[in-house]
């Protein structure tokens, strides 16, 4: 059941306006490197942490082609509580996610463009070597119109589909994304993963309102009997939060982010190989999300600019 009330809400926003790895696409103000550390927060069953990074290297401009590459690892950490029947299995502790985003940009017209993301990544507890099932695919195509402000400013409306992984399942999906710059201080975008209003104070400080998802679905490569519980194919974890998050930058290029974030839906399982759900944990969290981190982004300045980049 939980499963459908996520794909439910999942089309809603579609509608207004993929999961696991799209990477930071439909964004205004992509950070060229960013690393995150979200401290334990616990549920009856477990304490969850989590680590997450990004690189993007330096794009290839040609006359209409631009092709940029990011490389992500999140590290999502476990540890079971006494009561738990997974306490000392370690297979279960730590689960990985190695993504590599490889996104093209080809502009027909300053208004029109074509977008293209390719996106392999590897998910699994790496208790053993790398077998196929560690390795993954996700993507997206999809058409940009660019709609300038008379004054300054712009809306950029997106129209395509994915092959997108979202709790544990990978489908094909349409895709409907909005970004918006308003004027100087005011920004905007709607889609998934990420979904957001911006306000940029000043130079120095800037607040954000937000709708994320942190979802993973992760082979487990070693021992898949544990218990009572046979047959473990794989991991799926999902959470669906809101929230804010505040950016001091302490130079124009190097800033610190706080964010905090009230979960909304979240879902941990256990699932065979057909993906049937043979063990669920609790995942009512006892307290709000805390991500701390810093981020460098060189080119600031020109994407708070009021003309796309």
């Amino acid at each position: 059941m939980k499963k459908y009330i996520t794909y439910i809400f999942i089309g809603l926003l579609y509608q207004q306006v993929n999961a696991q790895v799209t990477g930071e696409v439909n964004v205004l103000d992509r950070d060229v490197f960013y690393i995150q550390y979200t401290p334990n927060i616990a549920t009856e069953d477990f304490t969850y942490n989590r680590i997450s990074g990004k690189l993007s290297i330096p794009p290839i401009r040609l006359k209409k082609l631009s092709l940029f590459t990011t490389i992500g690892l999140d590290i999502h950490q476990f540890d079971y509580k006494d009561s738990n029947q997974f306490r000392d299995v370690t297979a279960l502790d730590k689960f990985y996610n190695v993504n590599l985003s490889l996104f093209a940009n080809y502009k027909f017209s300053d208004k029109w463009s074509l977008n293209i993301l390719a996106a392999p990544y590897i998910a699994s507890n790496l208790e053993e070597n790398l077998t196929s099932d560690d390795y993954n695919f996700n993507g997206l195509a999809y058409l940009e119109r660019t709609f300038y402000f008379k004054k300054g400013g712009y809306i950029q409306l997106d129209v395509g589909a994915g092959y997108l992984t979202l709790n544990g399942t990978t489908t094909v999906n349409p895709v409907i994304q909005a970004k918006a710059r308003f004027n100087e201080n005011w920004s905007a975008v709607l889609g998934i993963p990420n979904t957001y209003v911006k306000w940029d104070i000043n130079k120095r400080h800037s607040l954000k309102v937000l709708g994320e998802i942190n979802d993973f679905s992760a082979n487990l490569n070693g021992t898949n009997s544990f218990g009572t519980v046979n047959n473990v194919d794989r991991a799926v974890f999902t959470s669906i939060s809101a929230g804010i998050e505040y950016n001091y930058w302490i130079t124009p290029s190097i800033g610190v982010m706080l964010k905090a974030t009230q979960s909304v839906w979240d879902n941990y399982e256990l699932r065979n190989t057909n993906n049937e759900s043979i063990y669920e944990f609790n995942t009512s969290f006892e307290h709000p999300f805390i991500g701390l981190g810093i981020k460098f982004n060189p080119i600031r300045s020109l994407q708070n600019s009021l003309n796309p980049l």
